[in-house]
């Protein structure tokens, strides 16, 4: 950041901007490009099975900043499943109606979307009022169903769909930024870039 930037920093301190203090806002940038290491974070889910196939409680909780466990006393429960059509056509014998895994990483990929456009939209003094995201993903299950292997996993997504609708009076050059600003997005960059890792698994005796 250059002396100018940061004396437009400080002057922008109080200024409120999407319910946050703008010049407050910046600051944090500042620290985090200064201290890298502790400002690496750690999200983290934990699912649990339902005595009903695939119907899964997930809970989110605790989380890391900068190798500090944080949020002890956080619970946020989400119950995954099927829209009822499905689990009619699969034979459940109580079909309800629940969102499903896919739709629940959709709808965090808006919300990631949205919160990015925003954030640096602040950060660059641009004035947006307002973003929707829209996101679809065409999916194939026959690998989930063991109809295809794991050598076809490529096969089972169409391609993508993200649809970003914003709201304000921007420049073109404004404009010409905010769309590049999904890209910066954490959970976009989940979802469309490998992420190599091989799952744990570990078994337990049934009581």
């Amino acid at each position: 950041m250059t002396t100018d930037d940061h004396q437009a920093t400080m002057e922008r301190t109080g200024e409120v901007e999407h319910g946050l203090d703008a010049g407050d806002f910046h600051e944090f940038i500042e620290w985090f490009e200064a201290n890298p290491d502790d400002g690496m974070l750690e999200f983290r889910a934990s699912g649990d099975t339902e005595a009903v196939a695939n119907r899964t409680t997930a809970t989110i909780g605790d989380w890391a900043l900068g190798g500090d466990e944080m949020g002890d006393e956080r619970e946020h429960v989400l119950e995954f499943g099927l829209p009822p059509e499905l689990e009619e056509a699969m034979g459940y014998l109580e079909p309800t109606d629940r969102y499903e895994a896919i739709e629940g990483a959709l709808a965090g990929l808006t919300a990631c979307i949205n919160g990015t456009i925003v954030w640096n939209a602040i950060r660059e003094g641009i004035d947006v009022e307002s973003v929707t995201t829209t996101v679809r993903a065409p999916v194939d299950l026959s690998m989930l169903f063991g109809i295809h292997d794991t050598d076809r996993a490529d096969e089972m997504y169409g391609e993508l769909e993200i649809d970003v609708d914003v709201t304000g009076d921007l420049t073109p050059e404004e404009q010409s930024a905010v769309r590049d600003y999904p890209k910066r997005s954490p959970v976009y960059t989940l979802v469309t870039l490998e992420q190599p890792n091989r799952p744990r698994v570990e078994f337990q005796t049934a009581a």
